[in-house]
């Protein structure tokens, strides 16, 4: 009996390339540990460093039928990763940028330990609203705001029609909406605290 990690990474591609999803868990087995400690070691951040595996292996999914043209898969990958990883810390830097403007500008927020935890919170809620909804809804409504991929775009790539993209992108909005919605009054009420009393 043939083991996993006697299987080439060659194989596995042209099984991916297929379609072929057994292949895919496999070399995501194969090369996850590898990603997630080379992005924790460019970041030093665990939530970062998971974001990017997850990242990486949507993309190779997505980019499935071009694998086999891939010369170099390792580099390929480590490359995805980097770049990723890089975009992911300009946008951080970008909005620590925004908070620090917010605090010269109002002194109301010069508290920036209350704010980062009411962001946190903010962040949980979505992470949670997201994990109600079904893999394919997940994965459209991934597309379409982290990867800003247009409804044809989406439909194309997943081989479905426009109107299943819009259907799916509605029920995820509304569940998001329904499972956000009653923290909302909450998370002003924080605020609003800490205007009053920093």
């Amino acid at each position: 009996m043939v083991q996993k990690q006697d299987i080439s990474d060659l194989t596995l591609l042209a099984g991916i390339s297929a379609g072929d999803e057994a292949a895919f868990r496999c070399l995501f087995d194969r090369y996850r540990g590898r990603i997630y400690t080379y992005a924790l070691r460019l970041s030093e951040n665990t939530s970062l460093a998971d974001e990017v595996v997850q990242d990486v292996f949507l993309k190779v999914w997505l980019k499935r039928k071009d694998l086999a043209a891939i010369e170099n898969f390792s580099a390929w990958l480590y490359a995805i990763a980097r770049n990723r990883m890089f975009d992911m810390l300009k946008q951080q830097a970008r909005e620590q940028q925004t908070r620090d403007t917010v605090q010269q500008e109002g002194g109301h927020y010069a508290n920036t330990t209350e704010l980062h935890l009411l962001e946190k919170e903010q962040q949980l809620l979505l992470r949670d609203a997201l994990a109600k909804l079904s893999p394919r809804q997940q994965l459209i409504y991934n597309l379409s705001r982290d990867h800003g991929m247009k409804h044809e775009e989406i439909a194309n790539t997943l081989k479905i029609s426009r109107n299943t993209v819009k259907t799916h992108l509605v029920h995820a909005l509304r569940v998001i909406k329904d499972h956000i919605s009653p923290y909302i009054n909450a998370l002003m009420i924080g605020i609003s605290l800490l205007a009053k009393f920093f």
